[in-house]
């Protein structure tokens, strides 16, 4: 009897086993660390408007799905290189942009270009030269759109090597008083892509 209970439970769990193999190969995706560079509107952001960026960007969708569902966030920075000399010159700036959308990925072979938009919500922030209090930080959040291409090769069965172009487009309000001052927080980002697809 209980040789009987143990070989179905036994049996119940394999069953288990591969209904969760089996879905967990029906999705396929990536995720990928992204390393470059974003260019910010030099009117707007000299001179810290092209900043360093790191980010992650995941991908993931049913085997042979028309497109993938995709989540992906960055982060920029950059103080001035030069000391500020005036007062109200821009010495420091930052970005953290969360990005939703889809994005198609062709498969040939090894080499995997791909094609995406969507929606973008980004928090900038400033720091400007106050010959009173020394720096005056602003910040404000801003929503807009994406849209990316680039290209990976699954090397290894699942790393990913290559690179992404992505354009964001978004306006903030920066500063205090009655007339803010109105400018760009998207822009060109470029960089190398490093991660595990599956």
């Amino acid at each position: 009897m209980r040789a009987g209970s143990l070989a179905r439970s036994v049996l119940a769990a394999c069953a288990l086993l591969a209904g969760v193999n089996e879905a967990a190969a029906r999705y396929e995706g990536d995720l990928n660390l992204f390393a470059g560079q974003k260019w910010l509107n030099a009117g707007d952001w000299e001179p810290v408007e092209r900043q360093p960026q790191f980010g992650l960007m995941l991908a993931f969708g049913e085997e042979r799905a028309a497109v993938h569902f995709v989540l992906d966030a960055f982060v920029a920075s950059k103080d001035a290189s030069e000391p500020a000399a005036t007062s109200g010159a821009l010495v420091s700036g930052s970005s953290t942009e969360v990005a939703i959308g889809v994005r198609k990925v062709w498969i040939r072979g090894a080499t995997r270009p791909h094609l995406g938009a969507g929606a973008n919500v980004v928090s900038v922030s400033e720091d400007r030269l106050n010959g009173v209090s020394g720096t005056v930080t602003n910040d404000d959040r801003g929503y807009g759109v994406w849209v990316d291409t680039g290209v990976t090769w699954r090397l290894a069965s699942h790393l990913n090597l290559g690179f992404e172009l992505r354009y964001s487009s978004e306006r903030v309000e920066l500063g205090s008083g009655s007339v803010p001052r109105d400018a760009a927080a998207g822009g060109f980002h470029l960089g190398l892509l490093v991660g595990y697809g599956w």
